[in-house]
């Protein structure tokens, strides 16, 4: 049987909040066929344990699969497990294996396969945290896997089926594997062909793909997953004109995402489907609170109130953005409204300058991390970086591609602030879980916080949603209050298509399965 677990505040969360368009090219589609799919940065890796990069996630979702996934509306739903059960005191979770699921490599999935794999996922995932209730994972059968938590975790389910860094279910063999030394080798729909580096990924067809005949179609992350085309290549175009330009020429046939002001003329073409989505992500200023000044409030709270976010999210999104200093999208039952953020956006750089006084700031050079992969990062960066020179602050930026951001932040010194997206959300905790489950406020900022990590363990393990809804309301103030991150607003995307494709329909994540040429 499987027993559903609520969020936070005890209610289904609403559906994806975006521009809901019906899958476009209403005719069927068809089984062949090779298409080609630009990507806007090269992936850091194919690791899945091992990335937390959303473009990564995109080809990355086409080869592993979870035993729990999440539905349309973000609710965990079966995967490879057939089901599960909870124990009356809610520590022992036992998933029923679905028998005949085949890896790329031809072997069948067992419980040894399930075991070693989320053994891996505690030892070295990104988000292992997100595990750090589980004692002990035993195989007590062919096709069953006990996870015994060392107490209860009323959001288990949730964290286990997050697709941030999904718990995938690899081989065995690959278990003991560090990061970046697995076989590639996953379940999914698609299989693994080509890796080239900063040129493209192809995918083929995974012909023994154990079809989940439990589902009529497509649902979230999982559903009735079928594999149409024969091969997927995931070509690498950073720069977002060539992007455009190898659309309207028929080189790709879907462009993952197009910049907004070429939105007004690909609209007019008839051969092409333009697919607009809000809210995609979060835009976010992380800042290393390990390195001085940013360690003193008064500096933060010196960056914030200079800031003009209209402008840089303008700038960053071409105008698709909408104002909101909440780690949750407005809509959703969580959206926190009555948490106040006092020094969101008032644009004053006068008391800007009341507080860098305040802070004691030296004129230390502050370094900006800025991706040229992303013109929403660099942007973001230019105009932030231009508004805190004008209250004093020797702001520089650092220009490098996307994966020596990802590379950098992670060390504690040499720098201050990046621009980043935040979105495998929207479901409640989440987007708080992971600034505070790591024992920092935020998994860029370096440093021990443990307030927001006492409200993070009541956010998962009070026992009503209304006592964990109420810390949930505590830490998003405590963070807006403290400023551990700035988060900028929300921002939509834009994706386009030939219309030569069938049955794709947008959601946070690009999914090409059941997805085909008419």
């Amino acid at each position: 049987m499987i027993r559903r677990r609520h969020l936070l505040i005890g209610a289904p969360v609403t559906a994806f909040m975006l521009t809901r368009l019906p899958a476009f090219a209403q005719a069927a589609p068809q089984r062949g066929g090779d298409v080609i799919v630009g990507i806007g940065s090269p992936i850091p890796s194919l690791d899945i344990m091992g990335t937390t990069d959303d473009v990564g996630r995109i080809i990355n979702l086409h080869l592993y699969e979870a035993l729990v996934t999440r539905d349309e509306a973000l609710q965990p739903s079966a995967g490879l497990a057939e089901g599960w059960t909870v124990s009356d005191d809610g520590t022992l979770y036992t998933f029923a294996l679905r028998q005949g699921v085949r890896f790329h490599n031809g072997k069948e999935m067992t419980s040894a396969d399930v075991k070693a794999s989320i053994d891996r996922y505690r030892r070295m995932a990104l988000r292992k945290n997100y595990l750090n209730r589980i004692a002990e994972v035993t195989a007590t059968g062919p096709y069953e896997v006990q996870v015994q938590l060392d107490g209860p975790q009323p959001l288990f389910l949730h964290n286990f089926s997050q697709p941030e860094v999904l718990v995938a279910i690899l081989p065995e063999e690959d278990g003991d594997k560090d990061a970046g030394q697995t076989s590639l080798v996953g379940t999914g729909p698609y299989r693994l062909e080509e890796n080239a580096g900063d040129s493209h990924v192809k995918l083929v067809r995974f012909d023994d793909y154990a079809l989940d005949t439990r589902y009529a179609g497509l649902d979230g992350y999982g559903g009735r997953k079928e594999a149409l085309f024969d091969t997927i290549t995931f070509r690498i175009i950073p720069e977002p004109n060539a992007m455009v330009a190898a659309l309207e020429t028929g080189e790709i046939h879907f462009a993952d995402v197009v910049p907004e002001h070429v939105v007004p003329a690909l609209s007019q073409r008839p051969d092409l489907e333009v697919i607009v989505k809000m809210p995609t992500a979060m835009n976010t200023l992380t800042l290393n609170l390990a390195e001085p000044p940013m360690d003193r409030l008064e500096f933060r709270q010196a960056l914030m109130a200079a800031l003009d976010i209209d402008e840089i999210l303008d700038a960053a999104s071409h105008g698709n953005y909408r104002l909101n200093p909440y780690s949750q999208y407005e809509g959703y039952p969580t959206y926190p409204a009555s948490v106040t953020a006092p020094l969101y956006n008032i644009k004053d750089p006068e008391k800007a300058k009341e507080y860098l006084a305040q802070s004691g700031y030296d004129g230390r050079p502050i370094r900006i991390m800025s991706a040229t992969t992303f013109p929403w990062s660099s942007n973001t960066a230019l105009v932030a970086a231009e508004q805190w020179k004008a209250i004093g602050i020797d702001a520089q930026i650092d220009v490098m591609d996307w994966p020596a951001v990802v590379a950098r932040r992670v060390e504690p010194q040499g720098w201050h602030v990046y621009p980043g997206q935040f979105g495998t959300g929207p479901w409640l905790g989440d987007p708080v879980l992971s600034i505070g489950s790591t024992g920092t406020a935020n998994s860029g900022n370096h440093r021990e916080d443990p307030h927001l990590v006492s409200l993070v363990a009541d956010m998962q393990y009070k026992p009503t949603p209304e006592e964990r809804h109420a810390a949930w309301l505590e830490a998003q103030q405590y963070m807006l209050d403290e400023i551990l991150q700035i988060k900028l607003g929300d921002v939509g995307q834009t994706q386009a298509a030939s219309r030569s494709i069938a049955g794709f329909a947008p959601f946070r994540t690009t999914r090409l399965w059941n997805v085909g040429f008419v």
